[in-house]
């Protein structure tokens, strides 16, 4: 995957809102009611405040501030949701699986790192357990329109934006010249990610059912591999592809194009960090916590290869390849959303402080500076606490497995 800056300009770009994310849950738009608590901002603050400088700020870090709470509400939910997918894979009962998010996630994780120690103890078993990194995504478009909601010097119909350390991909109508997925019911010329059956004479980063030519410090195959390969197969998969298979440099490209298009991508998305040179610093702080609220998050590919060296408990080991097949990949999603969300909050706390000439507005946009700043330490907290316990989790994992 190419990583780097990729800048573009956004033309002709419509003052729309910017939308709610699909994969993991968002929080979609501003909360209202009852004011307060769980990402919500009371009616009082939501609408329009007028056309100004002082408004448009203030209006944007309203909004940023309720999604961002509520965002981390909603990650701390779908947290505890994977690993009681888990723990339900595993045979765990409904009472084990109740309680607090930190409580339940270490039950499981003890669970699954029993099972897992039992198991290898039995039969000499070795798992090995290749996670594809889950992908997250900010659309460009969207983060545009969100900086000329905020920022009056921001010219709605042009803004350069830039995309560091990652890849701006989107639907290419035209030759894709970085890399296509295409549609293959079985054999890849391109880069597979996912299972290569048959050998792959490229670099097969993962796990190598067979003969492997080289093997990484942690354990995994990095050479080629003669046999299957678990993970990514960088080129020459000679068999077939289970998963995506992304080809270069492609004329036509009817699925997702990464890296580079011959003419501009349709609804272009940012799988790294997206600048803004000419956004203020409180704007973009705004836009940046609003839009990895609303990020996109794919999970990615989990599979759990398992060799015996004797008699092995077969429940016990569906119950284990179930598990981590199910919800590892969840998980795994979660987490990076949480990470990626939790970077913007100091600056979403700053922004809030230098919001200046919010006095002429009234006594409401006063009220609700105060408000949604009452939001952020709980919320930022809850990030904190859901990051560990995903970081432990995988941790377990990682050290049960082997």
């Amino acid at each position: 995957m190419r990583s780097g800056i990729i800048a573009f300009i956004i033309v002709g770009l419509g003052l729309v809102g910017c939308p709610p994310g699909t994969g993991l849950p968002s929080g979609g738009g501003v909360p209202g009611g009852g004011g307060g608590s769980g990402g919500e901002l009371s009616s009082e603050c939501q609408g329009d405040f007028g056309a100004g400088e002082a408004a448009m700020k203030l209006e944007g870090f309203l909004v940023a501030t309720a999604r961002f709470a509520h965002a981390a509400a909603d990650l701390e939910e779908s947290l505890k949701a994977s690993c009681v997918t888990i723990g339900r894979e595993l045979g765990m009962s409904g009472g084990e699986l109740s309680g607090s998010q930190a409580a339940v996630c270490g039950a499981v994780s003890n669970k699954l790192r029993d099972e897992i120690t039992s198991l290898r103890a039995e039969a000499a078993v070795r798992i090995d357990i290749v996670a594809q990194p889950p992908r997250c995504e900010i659309r460009v478009d969207a983060y545009a329109s969100c900086a000329a909601e905020c920022d009056v010097n921001v010219e709605p119909g042009e803004l350069s934006i830039e995309c560091e350390g990652g890849e701006i991909s989107g639907q290419c109508s035209a030759e894709c010249s970085g890399q296509c997925n295409v549609e293959v019911s079985g054999r890849c010329e391109g880069s597979c990610e996912g299972s290569c059956s048959g050998g792959c004479s490229g670099t097969c980063t993962g796990s190598c059912e067979g003969t492997c030519s080289a093997t990484g410090a942690d354990g995994q195959c990095n050479g080629s591999c003669t046999g299957t390969c678990h993970g990514t197969c960088s080129a020459g998969c000679s068999g077939s592809c289970e998963g995506e298979c992304w080809v270069s440099g492609q004329a036509s490209c009817s699925g997702e194009c990464r890296g580079g298009c011959s003419v501009e991508y349709t609804e272009p998305r940012c799988s790294g960090t997206v600048r803004p040179p000419e956004v203020s610093a409180d704007c973009r702080a705004s836009c940046d916590a609003r839009m990895q609220a609303e990020a996109e998050c794919e999970p990615g590919q989990v599979e759990v290869v398992i060799s015996a060296g004797g008699d092995v408990d077969e429940a016990k080991l569906n119950r284990i390849r179930s598990a981590l097949s199910t919800g590892y990949a969840q998980l795994l999603a979660v987490g990076e959303k949480l990470r990626r969300l939790q970077s913007t909050g100091q600056a979403l706390r700053q922004a809030g402080s230098n919001l200046g000439g919010v006095g002429s507005l009234g006594l409401r946009a006063g009220a609700c500076v105060t408000e949604a700043v009452s939001l952020l330490p709980s919320a930022m907290a809850s990030m904190t606490a859901s990051v560990q316990v995903q970081v432990s989790f995988s941790a377990s994992v990682s050290a049960s497995a082997g």
